[in-house]
């Protein structure tokens, strides 16, 4: 029994290597025949995530301030979209009224001291073209196969009271989504 297994896997793998299946029609006399083709592409896509965010000092407001740009290409399925958001920053970040901004901590270096921050991201939604999301809140952008589009970001402390390096890990998540469209056409 072990001995015929190991030959059926044998001869299942001799067939896939030679571009032949399995399930092969079989004719004897003259005619024509029907094969069918079939290629499966997937949604692919490209995520740029920036490697830092240098944040700038105003003694005038007493803040901090620093820009990020995040950027997708790609090529995706009509029906699905990559989304990109900022989810955690030393801790997880918390989301603010509609979700249009985040709040999250950085910490000194040598005083310990908290900062609580502000990371706001104009989009975070790219979708393909052709098509648009039955639900339209401003948060999404055209993706383009070949170039990356971009959305701005912002990171802002809130007031500075040491003078000190701050610094913290803000760690973005991305992913597919299937979403429900309507068609431009």
């Amino acid at each position: 029994m072990r001995n015929r297994i190991l030959a059926a896997l044998l001869t299942a793998a001799m067939l896939l290597q030679g571009g032949m299946t399995a399930a092969a029609q079989e004719y004897t006399t003259e005619g024509t025949a029907e094969c069918k083709i079939s290629c499966q592409v997937n949604s692919s896509y490209t995520v740029s995530i920036p490697a830092t965010v240098g944040l700038t000092y105003s003694v005038d407001a007493g803040t901090a301030t620093g820009s990020f740009q995040v950027g997708v290409k790609g090529d995706l399925l009509l029906n699905q979209m990559v989304q990109v958001e900022p989810t955690r920053l030393t801790n997880e970040l918390t989301s603010g009224i509609g979700g249009d901004f985040y709040d999250g901590t950085i910490a000194g270096e040598k005083t310990g001291t908290v900062l609580s921050v502000t990371v706001n991201m104009e989009k975070s939604r790219w979708y393909p073209g052709g098509t648009t999301p039955l639900f339209d809140m401003g948060e999404y952008v055209e993706i383009s196969a070949t170039e990356y589009v971009y959305a701005a970001g912002t990171v802002t402390t809130r007031e500075v009271k040491a003078a000190d390096t701050y610094t913290g890990t803000l760690v973005f998540t991305f992913g597919l989504e299937d979403y429900e469209k309507k068609s431009t056409l």
